[in-house]
């Protein structure tokens, strides 16, 4: 069982849900806060306050990525899946092996630059 989600982050969706509680039956025969029981007239599970009986919310929470988060991975997963395929070719042709060197080359200059330049 889940006993909390935290959904501070920027990439995390976390929607409804209730926090977890753990009800102890008591064993005095006087309803004591914290006793369970099923209501069989309501059909549903019921725990007592102290006051009254309550129904004890049985909703989930449900965490997932936001949109942005899953934008990225998408962007990333073909950014991937296209340096695997230009690095095959590379493979198999000297112009485009050496061409992704050239190119690899001045993004490392680029960044050095960046670096400079903050």
């Amino acid at each position: 069982m889940l006993r909390t989600v935290s959904g501070a982050g920027r990439y995390v969706m976390v929607q409804g849900g209730m926090p977890a509680h753990t009800y102890i039956n008591s064993s005095s025969g006087y309803m004591n806060v914290g006793d369970v029981r099923f209501n069989t007239q309501m059909q549903r599970l019921e725990a007592y306050d102290g006051n009254i009986w309550i129904e004890i919310n049985t909703g989930h929470a449900s965490v997932g990525l936001t949109p942005d988060a899953e934008m990225a991975l998408d962007w990333a997963n073909r950014k991937i899946a296209e340096e695997a395929e230009l690095d095959r070719l590379a493979e198999s042709n000297s112009t485009l092996a050496d061409l992704v060197e050239q190119k690899k080359a001045l993004d490392h200059k680029i960044k050095m630059v960046q670096t400079l330049v903050r």
